[in-house]
């Protein structure tokens, strides 16, 4: 692939990044119940921070960042969104991780089409 600086002398494709490790796919199930229709991947930083709790509920930190997600893009539709996720918002009884900013950035993927990664803000 040429383009207008030259050839391209590597590439690095969004399979290579998941399979390396650089970024999570957010199950499509998950992505489509809180009303994202495009693909989803997440840092391992952001995973750390916003889903990961010890206390067994991934699945509803989950829910409540994709809600918030699929909130901000709507009220500021993007390619490039900052949000927060309300610690009142995570299940009952739970306590926040400490996070509370996300960055959600929509590109083009591999096969065409659009994904959204999200990520830290000290990540982009």
């Amino acid at each position: 692939m040429d383009d207008e600086f030259g050839p391209v002398v590597a590439s690095y494709t969004w399979d290579e990044a998941f399979e390396d490790g650089a970024f999570i796919k957010i199950p499509p199930a998950a992505a489509m119940a809180a009303g994202i229709e495009m693909p989803l991947a997440i840092t391992p930083g952001a995973r750390k921070e916003f889903v990961e709790g010890g206390d067994g509920d991934e699945g509803d930190r989950l829910r409540t960042v994709l809600s918030a997600v699929a909130r901000a893009v709507k009220r500021r539709p993007d390619d490039e969104v900052c949000f927060v996720v309300p610690a009142d918002e995570l299940p009952s009884g739970k306590k926040s991780t400490g996070a509370d900013e996300l960055l959600a950035i929509t590109q083009p993927a591999d096969s065409g089409g659009l994904i959204m990664t999200l990520m830290l803000l000290d990540e982009m």
